[in-house]
């Protein structure tokens, strides 16, 4: 809610977490609003410290320069300010405060020997769902993969969501972030190991989110809208956490990896791809996102397989208002990177796994080449 991130302090003070060490996005740190969190977190703590995140995709490389930083303060919680960026480099961070060997060591799930201090979530972004994962995700630069720090320890023990936080954000960003919390909804709806909490979370979350979200862009002050796509895309997040992901979030890796396309970006420009697939194999199921947005429009009249593919045809639309493209050549990718993307996609199987039903290399290469615009097969 508003102002929610004014109980950050006191509740450093009730858990006695008398040594803090907070991780900020460096593009809101001088912002007066993060300067009055700062100051207050210094007032109610021993020792503290600043770590500035990175201000692109985190790597194995940045956790280990700023390892340092933490190791002199000794916390007893670390803090993350920012969006999922700062969340994964504190969630990082607090795996590295008494596990001393190479980050790189950590890769996987619950890898780490020693304990993980606590991490309090503070999201300056509303849609990575970063405040109830129990996942930092950071790149190996050597390998140019994206790998996980993962595991039930680093899920945040708390999480503060203060919507006027998320005033600042820049459009694409704002825009991002609400984009991949539409992927989480969606892909956790239908997933394999869905079930009827993760489903209720996911209908809610994407409704509130499709409807508030032109809105916030169209005017970014109106902190009520701010507070519904806070809201929405916290609930897609629990959602995911209660099922599972599935193939556009799998394909948006390889593009923030290697051509920096933000990670929801990346995922929207999937998403009705992957939909039309679903559906053209008789995954009608998202008729009930469709029926959510547009309530009281006599739903029974029309089947199910045709409100699944006005789903489609509403969500592009909006992508395209938003300015959700999928030109290859904007972001530098050629046909020649093709196979890189698949196998790089193919790596991630556990997510295509979980979609509903069969989705194969075909698909994916299949999938990059229409999402993208690329040329086809010769």
């Amino acid at each position: 809610g508003l102002g929610a991130r004014h109980l950050l302090g006191e509740l450093l003070v009730s858990e006695g977490w008398r040594r803090a060490v907070a991780v900020v996005d460096p593009a809101i740190v001088e912002l007066p609003l993060i300067e009055e969190l700062l100051e207050d977190l210094m007032r109610h703590t021993d020792r503290f410290g600043v770590v500035l995140g990175p201000t692109q995709e985190p790597t194995y490389d940045a956790l280990e320069e700023r390892r340092l930083a933490v190791s002199e303060i000794a916390p007893e919680a670390v803090v993350g300010i920012g969006g999922g960026t700062a969340l994964d480099m504190a969630k990082g961070l607090a795996a590295l405060v008494h596990n001393g060997g190479p980050a790189l060591e950590y890769r996987g799930w619950d890898r780490m020997t020693e304990p993980v201090v606590p991490v309090v979530a503070v999201p300056t972004t509303a849609g990575t769902g970063s405040e109830v994962t129990p996942n930092a995700s950071f790149v190996d630069t050597a390998e140019q993969r994206k790998l996980g720090i993962n595991g039930e320890a680093l899920r945040p023990r708390y999480a503060l969501l203060d919507p006027e936080l998320t005033v600042s954000c820049p459009t694409r960003a704002t825009v991002s972030a609400a984009v991949d919390s539409l992927v989480h909804a969606t892909e956790a709806y239908v997933a394999k190991k869905s079930n009827r909490l993760a489903r209720l979370l996911a209908l809610e979350g994407f409704r509130t989110v499709f409807r508030a979200l032109p809105e916030v862009v169209e005017r970014p002050d109106d902190l009520k809208q701010r507070v519904a796509v806070m809201y929405g895309a916290h609930l897609a997040g629990i959602a995911l956490m209660h099922s599972g992901t599935g193939p556009a979030a799998a394909m948006s890796y390889p593009l923030g990896v290697g051509y920096q396309v933000p990670h929801g970006v990346a995922g929207g420009i999937f998403l009705p791809h992957v939909i039309q697939t679903n559906v053209s194999r008789g995954v009608h199921a998202y008729a009930d996102f469709y029926d959510a947005i547009t309530p009281g429009e006599g739903h029974t009249s029309s089947s199910t397989e045709e409100r699944a593919n006005n789903l489609i045809d509403a969500m592009r639309q909006m992508f395209s208002d938003l300015d959700v493209q999928g030109d290859a050549s904007t972001y530098g990718i050629s046909r020649d990177d093709l196979p890189g993307l698949v196998r790089d996609t193919m790596e991630l199987r556990g997510a295509l796994e979980q979609n509903p039903v069969p989705f194969t290399e075909e698909d994916v290469e299949r999938t990059f080449l229409a999402a993208l615009n690329l040329p086809p097969n010769e």
